[in-house]
């Protein structure tokens, strides 16, 4: 059996999905036929554009890793007394400062990368 008949046997024994089938739904959630709107660099890659939700979380890890290290690695004790030097209260004033400080520098930084992405796509590269 040659090459071209063992495909055409392999076809008729397991044909194509009917339309409406679980096969074809699967890969249209939410986006139109496969396709991306979303502006594309040079490698074919789609550029995302700036977005607060992804800093804020990148700030909440942040910030969960600040209070760790505060709290838990970077301990110091008072020497008369032997107990910590920091109360947990701090610890946590700390994280959050660099919660809001880290979400806020992450969103501008992201903004600036779109946005001078955009910049050379439209004007090519130079």
């Amino acid at each position: 059996m040659s090459k071209r008949e063992t495909r055409r046997a392999a076809r008729k024994a397991f044909p194509q999905a009917k339309a409406g089938t679980t096969a074809q739904r699967v890969g249209r959630r939410g986006k139109t036929s496969g396709k991306s709107s979303l502006p594309k660099d040079p490698r074919g890659r789609p550029i995302r554009p700036p977005s607060v939700k992804r800093a804020v979380i990148q700030g909440a890890i942040l910030a969960i890793l600040y209070f760790v290290v505060i709290e838990f690695i970077w301990v110091q004790k008072d020497p008369a007394t032997g107990e910590k030097a920091t109360s947990t209260t701090a610890s946590i004033l700390v994280a959050f400062i660099g919660f809001v400080v880290y979400s806020g520098i992450a969103y501008a930084v992201d903004k600036f990368v779109y946005q001078r992405k955009l910049r050379r796509l439209k004007g090519g590269s130079k």
